[in-house]
């Protein structure tokens, strides 16, 4: 079992300096670290949170020096041990560049993804995108997504599916609805949307662990804190029924509480997790010999598509 709570913070409209975000951001983070978060994860871009009219050029709210302009931020979260997705626009050079920046529970600097799919305005104003790896952060590996990002799938989470990503969090301007659902489902990790008027954080099977924000009549009025949180065991795995099938019921008997088993059955899959200290999911499958909902398609991918180029 390794299990990580994970929490999305949103934050309100009417900001009129990056002072004020900041400090805001900075008392919900503190309030996470006290609610057992080891992870928060602002929503996209959050030095534009004071940009009240669309002409005002975005180079002109572009952070030169990120560390330093929100040391405010930063050092609160280290202060109480929480590590931190902090979205930002950054200047890069001659370029600006829409990034998060993963740090850890003492404030380091993990590593950042930038936003691969920039949206039409953000290339006029010469923001430019980057290829993206996923960030080792406490024996796991955080892919990346920004906003629009979650449109082009095959080109943003498959390479870092195929990098080995357990785990996508996605800074947002946009919901992104039933199409998150999908993407989870599709590759078989969780993904934690923050996005404030409405964040998600979905399990592996695409069903929603947590979701709120401000489009909550309640929260509006300033009633209950803006945060949504989820316990995610990353011990776990997705199965396709076809060929694991057989030998769920002999995984349970052997196993018993050790192990929980869900069947999702209109996708044809099993998510087997381990509920123990002492067993991993990688001993479950080595043992029985089962095989993964990624890795079963990915040996089916060659020969499909040999098959398409002999019907050609």
């Amino acid at each position: 079992m390794n299990e990580k709570t994970i929490t999305t913070i949103s934050l309100r409209e009417g900001f009129t300096d990056l002072h004020s975000i900041l400090t805001e951001a900075a008392h919900w983070v503190k309030v996470a670290a006290a609610q057992g978060a080891g992870l928060a994860v602002l929503p996209e871009t959050i030095n534009l949170l004071h940009r009240t009219s669309a002409d005002a050029p975005l180079a002109d709210f572009a952070l030169e020096d990120w560390r330093t302009e929100t040391m405010l931020l930063c050092e609160e979260a280290a202060r109480h041990r929480i590590s931190l997705v902090l979205p930002l626009l950054v200047r890069d050079g001659a370029s600006l560049a829409n990034r998060f920046y993963l740090l850890s529970s003492d404030g380091s600097e993990l590593g950042f993804y930038q936003k691969q799919v920039p949206a039409v305005g953000e290339r006029l104003a010469g923001v430019e995108p980057l290829p993206a790896s996923p960030i080792p952060w406490e024996g796991i590996k955080v892919g990346g997504g920004i906003c629009i990002d979650v449109y082009f799938p095959c080109r943003v989470f498959g390479r870092q599916i195929d990098a080995g990503a357990d785990v996508f969090v996605v800074p947002s301007m946009t919901p992104a609805g039933a199409f998150l659902d999908a993407c989870a489902i599709h590759y078989g990790v969780p993904f934690v949307l923050s996005y404030s008027p409405w964040s998600r954080i979905l399990d592996r099977d695409g069903k929603e662990l947590a979701a709120g924000g401000f489009r909550s009549e309640t929260m509006r009025a300033g009633y209950g804190p803006p945060l949504q949180q989820a316990t995610i065991n990353f011990d776990a795995v997705s199965l396709f029924a076809d060929f694991n099938q057989e030998k769920i019921q002999d995984v349970q008997q052997h196993y018993g509480s050790q192990v929980r088993v869900r069947f999702d059955q209109p996708n044809c899959v099993f998510f087997l997790e381990s509920r123990s200290a002492d067993l991993s999911i990688n001993d479950i499958m080595r043992e029985f010999g089962l095989v993964s909902r990624r890795e079963y398609f990915a040996r089916l991918a060659p020969q499909s598509a040999a098959l398409s180029a002999n019907r050609v």
